[in-house]
């Protein structure tokens, strides 16, 4: 299971370009696609990544998670970072 906090904080990065794009919060579901929804490009996706490494003092291979099936999905991101404990 994925840590809820973890999943707060990713939310909490994306829920402002999220609202922006008319998104609702329901609709920021695990299997969302972070990339190919539109809410974020590749370089916001990048950010994303990087603040999250800061956040958390954990760092990720990037391109790993963005080769691996689901990996730019926000349940993606939440499971990326929880698996670097």
């Amino acid at each position: 299971m994925a840590d809820p906090h973890l999943r707060d904080t990713v939310l909490s990065l994306i829920a402002q370009r999220a609202a922006r794009l008319g998104m609702s919060t329901s609709e920021l579901t695990d299997d969302l696609d972070l990339l190919r929804s539109g809410l974020l490009d590749s370089l916001g996706f990048v950010d994303l990544v990087v603040d999250l490494e800061k956040r958390t003092g954990k760092e990720v291979d990037l391109i790993a998670a963005m080769d691996r099936p689901g990996g730019t999905t926000l349940g993606g991101v939440v499971e990326l970072f929880a698996r670097q404990a």
